[in-house]
């Protein structure tokens, strides 16, 4: 059928009206007139996929990457459609769960565009494909458990990283392994140094590639460390295959270390975007009591320790937990104290210290219901709550009030080329 584009809805698809009825598809920008093919019949809308693009429009522009369907499907418009659609979809969530954002009748909350829209990443994760006459890497087409798009480089990681999949790329051509399923490329943005790591389905897998690809591989510009990981042995720690294990970020006088099973944020210069809108807010409280939940290796207890009399900083996954005490040490930070695990099960931890302000940047799922309780029950004065999924980010802030209102919300894009982005949002205690 032919379908004149409506929008895209968050996160990514692309929505038209057929005789009045709602019709969703994988590809169109608002506008366009596209040939969709109906692949299934919902209670309420039809589901399709674009094989045609009739009418483009302006904004339609050439994608940089042959696989940008699976890495980045926004490189098919101009990054001002781009930042105007993510803008939109942002109110129109916080309309649809009734939050207020104070920005004036019809107008869309504030986002913060990314300093880099390519080449900002700072890792890629690949799966070897063995069974062909040719192997190669590739990521997983969009829905699809096994069809799979080839990669030979991509756009939104730097020259340096897909110097490395070149030889990469090379080495599963001309001397091949089996036993390495999956290979990542991690780049440290201030040092530029490059860590790969190397998934295994054994460790023979890993002892082999230690043995044939090292010599080639060691000789690569950049490259400070070989990782080998066992995905299905989940109490494996890393495997030293070369070098150094981890990577450091270093700005001004804050240093994170980080290995390579631990949470880092891929766009640093955004980040860095993001820590000086805390610390414009944070001033206000200073000197406050600042809880950190999700903490990982640090980010934030870090960047911001300097503004807070105390830090209480929450983080369960071993890695991460692993760095965070090593950025304790490099960092010398005397008013910063780690508690480790789950942060529903810290609740008393988390009570008695009594925060005056709070950090939360939770997994896309959101706030458990237990710490939303204890959050309202504490005399915490601020919240600023870091969200990569703006729908139960809403959902939050509903659960939050009446005892905490919405101050201030910025959109921060994080994820330039892609549907996501994350939001910051500021609440107050009422009252």
């Amino acid at each position: 059928m032919e379908l004149r584009i409506e929008k895209i809805v968050y996160p990514g698809r692309s929505l038209g009206l057929h005789q009045g009825q709602v019709v969703f598809t994988d590809e169109g920008l608002p506008g366009e007139l596209v040939s969709v093919k109906i692949l299934a019949e919902r209670k309420n809308f039809l589901e399709g996929k674009t094989v045609e693009i009739l009418e483009p429009v302006p904004d339609r522009i050439k994608p940089h990457c042959s696989h940008y369907r699976a890495c980045s499907p926004y490189q098919i418009m101009t990054y001002e459609l781009e930042t105007k659609i993510k803008s939109g979809q942002l109110a129109e969530i916080l309309s649809r769960f009734k939050i207020p954002y104070h920005q004036g009748a019809g107008k869309s909350p504030d986002l913060i565009p990314s300093p880099q829209i390519y080449g900002y990443r700072n890792k890629i994760k690949l799966t070897v494909v063995w069974n062909s006459p040719q192997p190669f890497l590739a990521y997983h087409e969009p829905g699809s458990p096994t069809d799979l798009l080839p990669v030979e480089n991509c756009a939104l990681v730097s020259g340096e990283v897909n110097s490395l999949l070149s030889a990469f790329q090379e080495l599963i051509k001309t001397s091949p392994l089996p036993a390495i399923s999956q290979i990542e490329i991690r780049q440290s943005f201030s040092a530029g140094a490059l860590l790969a790591i190397l998934y295994s389905e054994n460790k023979q897998g890993l002892t082999e590639a230690a043995g044939r690809w090292l010599p080639h591989l060691s000789n690569q510009p950049g490259l400070t460390g070989i990782a080998g990981l066992l995905p299905h042995h989940s109490a494996a720690r890393p495997i030293s295959i070369y070098g150094q294990l981890y990577l450091e970020e270093k700005f001004e006088k804050v240093r994170l270390r980080y290995g390579p099973e631990c949470f880092f944020q891929v766009n640093l210069p955004q980040l860095l975007q993001v820590v000086d809108e805390l610390k414009t807010w944070l001033k206000a409280n200073k000197p406050a009591r600042l809880l950190d939940l999700y903490a990982g290796v640090g980010t934030f207890s870090f960047f911001l320790s300097t503004l807070a009399s105390e830090v209480l900083a929450v983080e369960s996954e071993p890695a991460n937990i692993f760095y965070f005490k090593e950025n304790l040490r490099l960092n010398q930070a005397t008013n910063i104290k780690l508690v480790a695990g789950r942060v529903e099960q810290r609740l008393n931890e988390i009570t008695a210290f009594q925060p005056e302000a709070a950090i939360v940047d939770p997994p896309r799922k959101g706030l458990e219901p237990e710490l939303i309780a204890t959050l309202k029950k504490i005399p915490l004065r601020s919240v600023f709550y870091l969200s990569c999924d703006p729908a139960t980010l809403a959902r939050d802030l509903n659960r939050l009030r009446p005892e905490y209102e919405l101050q201030a919300i910025r959109a921060f894009d994080f994820f330039p080329r892609t549907p996501h982005l994350e939001v910051l949002t500021r609440l107050e205690r009422a009252n």
